[in-house]
């Protein structure tokens, strides 16, 4: 029983610290750091204590996702209130799917409400290869 507790406090590190390591990615430490947490808490096995490492590894784990969620939340907030930045972002997005940002979320909107992609963005996206 110790060897697989072992193991699971291991992987428990593992994934804790693989949350600090892919805090840009956004999506991946919200997976890793789950995984940490419940990998800790299956290293307890049958004992009513988890191991100093495996603690540290929900600490990791807890800590890099509410950094990450720090992290994107301010981006968003500041993508909302502060215009220059929302300008840069907004022809960054141009350069890259030549139309603006608010021109793709009116046809998201568009797409949502009837179904269909409007004709003057169906050609844009197959233009883009999709």
């Amino acid at each position: 029983m110790k060897q697989r507790s072992d193991t699971f406090t291991i992987l428990s590190m593992i994934f804790g610290i693989l949350t600090f390591i892919s805090i840009l990615t956004v999506i991946f430490p919200y997976v890793f750091g789950s995984l940490a947490i419940i990998f800790a808490i299956l290293s307890k096995g049958s004992s009513f204590k988890m191991t100093s490492a495996a603690k540290t590894a929900v600490a990791l784990s807890v800590s890099g996702m509410i950094l990450v969620t720090a992290l994107a939340g301010s981006t968003v907030y500041k993508l909302f209130t502060d215009k220059e930045y929302f300008a840069q972002v907004n022809a960054e997005f141009e350069k890259i799917y030549g139309m603006t940002l608010e021109e793709y979320t009116n046809m998201l909107e568009e797409v949502y409400k009837t179904g269909e992609v409007p004709e003057e963005f169906r050609e844009e996206l197959e233009r883009m290869g999709y």
